[in-house]
């Protein structure tokens, strides 16, 4: 609860305190929007001391649930769970803060000493992979990779002209350093007893080891195998070869992993992806597939590349250094591996980049290209085929042509870099160690010296991605953001205001308009609002089915968005739905895609010409039935004083609230008639809910109702709780449910009622209503979440604060956990209520439903009235 108001009970049995006593100065900060983020620290502090972690949770958990939780938010919330003894929902966190942050030292010690083995295990490796790692984090992690097994652990860095570090091992015989280069050395390690990392069973030794010009290299050998390398090395001078002739394009390819990817690659270079006369590089950055390595052996021999061998691994950035030494004249691309570039596609690219003097970069759209992702934006989307990725790279050029769009900088993954560009930032930086994040800076650089980075619109380049780090990758990516942004402050907020935008939009739907594709997909048609959300919960059931992923089209403020669930195409197409052509355009696109049915959401605020068009479209059209408030004729609840506040019925002043003018009662025989018209022509009714199913049975009868169909909830039943909480489920925020949520508050207090109020969800005002002192707003909670909630909010009752809808929610949890739930029985009886549930008439005022809640919450056995609500 709100600092002020809370009580709490000490482990002694003792009278209860309020919390202002331990922090005197929450109460002030907590409602103030500015602070109330920060504020919400004090009260788990104050709990914390207390030895009382389950009342610590809540403001741990809004802090999770607020705008851009950092990792160290949900390292708090796994800490306060375990202390509470939900050991596994404090794992589930940790694992989410070393995915967000696994660079965070803090992190990293609680993740050693706290977490189950597999997390261990990963922080562990993590702090070994730090250039500058903390001594006791070292010694933590090397304590238990050795108790889990390893035999042998280095740490090895170039640091000028001398390899320095440290070896742990177990057995007797000690690893050796082996050097390379003109003539190989073997170095033999001799165990130092005080050495800090040497412990009973294990040998640990230090290592320092002077490089000379004959030196390339170093490698750490147990048994006469490698098993480490440096991390760093120098960096190695590309050869001079005076019989290269000048070429007007370079194609640069570092590879080090994915025999089949990178074959694909330069399958696809060699099939006309590549231009006319450009010339491929390939680094072998030390690449330990020896059929990859041999692979690129031949295509050297054949003259089909050049190729560069690094004899350790340099990363991204030094090796394509190598290449540009090479480089002296022409442009370059820069390519990855694991991407697929179409006939012609890389010539395009260069036409773009040639189109205007100003652009110093170009990259192309891919399925995996962060701001250049198609068609889901800013993720990564599945590579297709090789013909699909052609098809797709046709569809871009008719779309878009030779247009492009002005990035913040371009995407390593294919990057086009112009002469003038090159030589005016000169190479790479190779502060970034082994990837991530150069290209970044690479372009930052180019835009401070005039430059322009673009997406070219009309090219498309596939690209498989994440197959070189993998698990490492998140924390090169964290600690290499870091470095780029110290470097360049003004990056952040340019990135996210260029996402927010979103000016790619209007090109990948220009892609997207042309590829109406079929497969008889489902098509959820609702407005704005409630039915939105209930359109993509009915999706994400759908997605579950076997069969293409089905579209979503949300009509509001003239515009229909079509989306495809589940990431799935289309993500960008909108049209238009007055003006000139009208829904013509977005009628003719469903036609053309050969819909297999549609289901039709709050249909009353859909244009009367979409919905006629619809019809006309010839498929299968059904509606569905759970958000009913278009098809009740109920008004907002009275919120004035209530003449008769005692007992279950409307008395007159709510009856009197339901009265309408003779204009409103014109304006809703209008809408009844054209809902009479809508239902008429549906094929069927489709209840999401039971609720639903109960009013829809009732109105057209058993033929035209659908059958039930619900996600089910795997659940565990609840432990029993000594106390009351009722959780109110708000899946969408909603003014008259904040107003009825701050009136149960209110009749709570009336009662000198100890039980406190939970809102799973958002409010429209969070902390207007929570100053209702006891109340709590937890934040937006995702359907896989409420178990966790229920729990550890030990939630006792369950009530949906809605009249007229998402009823399906709470109801579907209630049967799931065995918990007694209030709701407002919009069906009049046609409901059957469950054990202990309360079944309130729509039609009472918020002051009366709130006072038959209160009373029915603080009840020893709470039970439903003895009748339910009639017509």
């Amino acid at each position: 609860m709100p600092p002020s108001d809370e009580k709490s009970r000490s482990k002694s049995g003792e009278n209860p305190a309020p919390i202002r006593e331990v922090l005197s100065d929450a109460d002030a900060l907590f409602f103030d929007a500015s602070r109330h983020f920060e504020a919400l620290l004090l009260p788990v502090r104050g709990y914390l001391d207390r030895d009382e972690p389950a009342r610590a949770f809540p403001y741990a958990d809004r802090r999770c649930r607020l705008a851009a939780p950092t990792a160290r938010d949900f390292v708090l919330r796994s800490e306060i769970s375990r202390r509470a003894g939900f050991v596994a929902e404090g794992y589930r966190d940790l694992a989410r803060a070393l995915d967000l942050d696994p660079t965070d030292r803090q992190i990293l010690r609680i993740a050693l000493t706290r977490g189950e083995p597999a997390q261990r295990t990963l922080a562990a490796r993590l702090v070994l992979s730090e250039e500058e790692p903390d001594r006791a984090l070292t010694a933590a992690a090397v304590d238990w990779l050795v108790e889990d097994g390893e035999s042998l652990l280095s740490c090895l860095n170039l640091r000028g002209e001398e390899i320095v570090g440290w070896a742990v091992w177990t057995g007797a015989a000690p690893p050796q350093i082996q050097l390379t280069g003109g003539v190989t050395r073997v170095i033999d390690l001799s165990p130092d007893r005080d050495h800090w990392l040497a412990g009973e069973g294990r040998g640990a030794a230090s290592i320092h080891v002077a490089l000379d010009d004959e030196c390339s290299g170093a490698i750490l050998l147990r048994g006469g195998r490698p098993e480490a390398q440096p991390r760093q090395t120098r960096i190695q001078r590309a050869f001079s070869d005076p019989a290269l002739k000048a070429a007007d394009l370079s194609i640069i390819v570092p590879v080090y992993e994915d025999y089949e990817a990178t074959r694909a690659c330069f399958w696809a270079l060699f099939a006309r992806g590549a231009p006319p006369g450009a010339r491929i590089i390939a680094i072998d950055d030390a690449t330990p597939n020896r059929e990859l390595r041999d692979w690129l052996d031949g295509l050297a021999a054949e003259n089909r590349i050049i190729l560069l061998k690094n004899s350790q691994n340099l990363g991204f950035a030094a090796s394509v250094n190598r290449a540009l030494a090479l480089c002296p004249s022409g442009d370059v691309i820069l390519l990855n591996a694991d991407a697929l570039p179409p006939p012609g596609s890389l010539g395009r690219l260069r036409d773009v980049v040639r189109s205007a003097p100003q652009i110093g970069t170009a990259t192309p759209f891919s399925n995996n290209g962060e701001y250049v992702s198609f068609p889901e934006r800013n993720t990564v989307n599945p590579m297709e085929t090789p013909d699909e990725i052609a098809r797709l790279d046709a569809l871009a050029r008719r779309a878009n042509g030779p247009d492009f769009v002005d990035l913040p900088n371009g995407i390593g993954f294919c990057l086009y870099i112009s002469r003038a560009c090159l030589d005016a930032v000169g190479p790479l930086p190779e502060i970034y160690s082994r990837g991530y994040y150069e290209d970044v800076e690479f372009c930052l650089r180019a835009q401070e010296k005039g430059f322009r980075n673009v997406c070219a619109t009309g090219v498309y380049v596939g690209h498989a991605g994440t197959r070189s780090f993998r698990a490492d990758k998140r924390r090169l990516v964290m600690r290499n953001l870091a470095i780029l942004e110290r470097r360049f402050p003004h990056y952040h907020r340019e990135s996210a205001s260029f996402v927010e935008a979103d000016p790619l939009q209007r090109a990948r739907g220009a892609i997207e308009a042309l590829d109406p594709r079929g497969g008889d997909r489902v098509a959820l048609v609702c407005a704005d609002g409630a039915s939105r959300l209930m359109a993509q919960e009915r999706a994400a059931l759908l997605a579950r089915e076997d069969g293409p992923a089905p579209l979503v089209c949300s009509c509001a403020g003239g515009r229909a968005e079509l989306r495809g669930a589940d990431g799935a195409w289309p993500q960008s197409l909108d049209f238009a739905l007055y003006g000139e052509g009208g829904e013509t355009s977005l009628l003719g696109f469903l036609d053309a895609m050969t819909v297999l049915r549609f289901e039709l959401f709050d249909p009353l605020n859909l244009s009367p010409k979409l919905l006629a068009g619809l019809f006309r479209l010839g498929a299968r059209v059904e509606i569905a039935a759970g958000d009913l408030q278009w098809a009740l004729p109920l008004r907002a609840p009275w919120d004035g004083p209530c003449e008769a506040p005692e007992g279950a019925r409307p008395c007159s002043s709510c009856a009197g609230s339901a009265a309408a003018t003779h204009a409103e009662g014109e304006a809703r025989l209008r809408r009844l008639r054209r809902k009479r018209a809508i239902l008429a022509r549906a094929d069927a009714i489709r209840p999401l809910d039971r609720m639903g199913a109960a009013i829809a049975r009732h109105i057209f009868g058993e033929a035209a109702v659908l059958p039930l169909a619900e996600a089910a909830i795997e659940a565990t039943p609840l432990e029993p709780v000594a106390g009351r909480a009722l959780a109110l489920v708000v899946p969408a925020p909603d003014p008259l449910a904040d107003r009825f949520t701050v009136a149960l508050g209110r009749a709570l207090r009336r009662l000198n009622s100890e039980a406190k109020i939970v809102v799973l969800g958002a409010c429209v005002n969070d902390l207007a209503v929570m100053k209702s002192r006891n109340v709590f707003v937890a934040g937006a909670v995702k359907s896989d979440e409420y178990e966790r909630l229920l729990r550890q909010y030990e939630i006792s009752a369950l009530m949906s604060p809605y009249r007229t809808r998402f009823f399906g929610p709470t109801d579907r949890l209630a049967r799931a956990f065995a918990l007694p739930m209030a709701y407002f029985d919009y069906s009049f009886g046609k409901t059957a209520p469950g054990a202990g549930d309360l079944a309130l008439d729509p039609r009472l005022c918020d002051a009366k439903a709130a006072s038959l809640v209160a009373q029915w919450l603080t009840a020893a056995s709470p039970a439903r009235p003895a009748e339910a609500p009639s017509c």
